[in-house]
C-alpha cells in the first residue's frame, strides 16, 4: 500500500482562513479594539510619512498683499494696505511649488466706522494641502476709512509715443469734456484730470480709439482707489504732414571767362547757407538753394553783386528769402616766359665803343601772364660792367639783369660776358 504525504499549501491556506474568521469575529465582539486598530494604523501612516517628507517651518519669501472686505456702501478705504509676511510650515516637497497665489491675506471691515483703526489680518491657504500658516507680521495693520464723496473733473487727452518725421498731431478731441468720479474724501480732493493716454507712435493718418482714464493728481501722478464713471472714453486724433525745417547751401553759377591771364580764385558766398521750410516730400530732394549766374566776360579784378535765392516750389524761407553776397575772386595766373636781350655795356671810357660780337642773354622771368605778355623790348635789360678793362683787348664781365616791378629774373645765361673796348667811331 502507498504511502499518502499531506499537502503544505492547501494546509496553510486553511490555517490562515481560520485565524482571520476568528480575528473579524474579535473585533466584531470588541468595538474599542476595531478603534485602536485604525489609529495605531493612521499613526504607523503618519510616522512613515514624516519619516520621508518630514514637514519645515520657515518664513514664506514673498510678501502677500492685503485686501479688504465687507466695506459700507458709503464708506471707502483711503489708504494702501501693503503687504504681510507669513510664517508656514508645509512638507519639504512642497516648498518649491508653493506660490503667492495659494495665500491671501485681507481684513474685514465689516461694522468698521469711517476713521483710522488698526485691524487685524486674516490669512488663509487655498490650493495646497499639508500647508498651514503659523503667524503673520504684522498681525494687524491700519486702514483709514472715509467717506465716499464724488466730483467731477475734466477729461485731458494726452498723446504719447513719437510720430514718423514729417508728421505732425492735430488737436486730441475727447467724446466727453468731463466724468465723475468718487471715493474716499481725501483721494477725491487730489484728482485734478482724468487722463486718457493715446499711443500715436509710427501713425500717419488720424484714427478714433476708445481709452481707459487714469485719475491723476496735481504733478501728474496716478491716484488709486478712485473710481470714474465712464471708465473710458473716445478720443478722435488727427494727424497730418508737418512743415519740416533744413539747412542747405546757396550755390552760385559761374559764366563765361575772366580776361586773359586771369582766372578765378575762389567764390565767397554770405550767408552760405538758408533755412527753408516745406513738406517732406518738397524738402527730400533739395540739395542747395540757386542764387543765379555771375557773369564774368572779361573780369581783370574782384567782382561783388547780391543776389537772392529762388525757392521751388513748396518751400518757403522764415522771414524771407532774403539776398546773399556774392564775391568772386579774380586773379592773374602766374607763368613763365623766355626773352632774349641784347646786352648792354656801363663803365665804358669817353672815346671807347663795347663790342659783343653776335652774343645775347636768355633771360627766364616769372610773373603774372598779363605782365609777361605785355613785356615790351627794353623793359628787361642785360648790363654788362665794362670798367677797369682795357682797350683794344677782349675781356670778361658779369651781367646783370633787370626787371619792370612783379615780375621776378629766375636766371639768365650767360652769366659772364666777353667785351673788346673799341675807338668809338665817328658818326659825323
Amino acid at each position: 500500500m502507498a504511502r499518502r504525504f499531506p499537502r503544505p499549501a492547501a494546509d496553510t491556506r486553511e490555517i490562515l482562513g481560520a485565524l482571520r474568521e476568528q480575528a473579524i469575529a474579535a473585533v466584531l465582539r470588541t468595538p474599542g479594539l476595531l478603534a485602536l486598530s485604525l489609529a495605531l494604523g493612521a499613526a504607523t501612516w503618519l510616522f512613515v510619512t514624516e519619516a520621508e517628507n518630514p514637514t519645515q517651518a520657515g518664513l514664506f519669501p514673498v510678501r502677500i498683499p492685503v485686501t479688504y472686505v465687507n466695506v459700507g456702501d458709503d464708506l471707502a478705504v483711503a489708504n494702501d494696505l501693503g503687504s504681510v509676511a507669513l510664517r508656514i510650515e508645509a512638507p519639504v516637497d512642497r516648498w518649491d511649488s508653493l506660490s503667492p497665489s495659494n495665500f491671501e491675506a485681507s481684513v474685514d471691515l465689516a461694522g468698521r466706522t469711517a476713521r483710522e483703526q488698526s485691524v487685524p489680518v486674516r490669512a488663509e491657504v487655498g490650493g495646497a494641502r499639508g500647508v498651514r500658516i503659523l503667524a503673520v507680521a504684522p498681525p494687524a495693520i491700519s486702514v483709514n476709512l472715509e467717506e465716499v464723496v464724488s466730483r467731477i473733473i475734466p477729461v485731458e487727452p494726452r498723446l504719447v509715443g513719437a510720430l514718423p518725421f514729417g508728421y505732425e498731431a492735430g488737436e486730441a478731441v475727447p467724446e466727453r469734456l468731463t466724468v465723475e468720479i468718487s471715493g474716499p474724501d481725501s483721494l477725491v480732493a487730489l484728482a485734478r484730470s482724468a487722463v486718457a493716454e493715446i499711443n500715436v507712435a509710427g501713425l500717419t493718418v488720424g484714427f478714433g480709439q476708445t481709452v481707459e482714464l487714469t485719475p491723476r493728481g496735481e504733478g501728474g501722478g496716478r491716484i488709486r482707489g478712485l473710481v470714474l464713471e465712464p471708465s473710458s472714453v473716445g478720443v478722435e486724433v488727427g494727424v497730418r504732414r508737418a512743415a519740416v525745417t533744413k539747412t542747405v547751401p546757396l550755390a552760385v553759377e559761374l559764366l563765361g571767362e575772366p580776361a586773359a591771364g586771369y582766372r578765378v580764385s575762389g567764390v565767397a558766398v554770405r550767408p552760405g547757407v538758408a533755412r527753408v521750410e516745406g513738406a517732406i516730400e518738397a524738402l527730400r530732394g533739395l540739395g542747395e538753394l540757386p542764387l543765379g549766374a555771375v557773369r564774368l566776360d572779361g573780369a581783370a579784378a574782384d567782382i561783388r553783386v547780391a543776389l537772392a535765392p529762388s525757392l521751388p516750389e513748396g518751400v518757403a524761407a522764415p522771414g524771407g528769402p532774403g539776398e546773399a553776397e556774392v564775391v568772386v575772386t579774380i586773379e592773374p595766373v602766374a607763368g613763365t616766359t623766355v626773352v632774349v636781350v641784347v646786352p648792354e655795356a656801363g663803365g665804358v671810357p669817353d672815346g671807347l665803343a663795347a663790342d659783343f660780337g653776335d652774343q645775347v642773354v636768355t633771360v627766364v622771368l616769372d610773373g603774372p601772364l598779363p605782365l609777361l605778355n605785355g613785356l615790351e623790348t627794353g623793359d628787361v635789360r642785360a648790363e654788362v660792367d665794362a670798367d677797369g678793362l682795357a682797350p683794344e683787348e677782349a675781356g670778361e664781365a658779369a651781367v646783370r639783369v633787370a626787371a619792370p616791378d612783379g615780375v621776378t629774373v629766375r636766371e639768365w645765361r650767360p652769366a659772364r660776358l666777353s667785351v673788346t673796348l673799341t675807338p668809338a667811331r665817328d658818326e659825323g
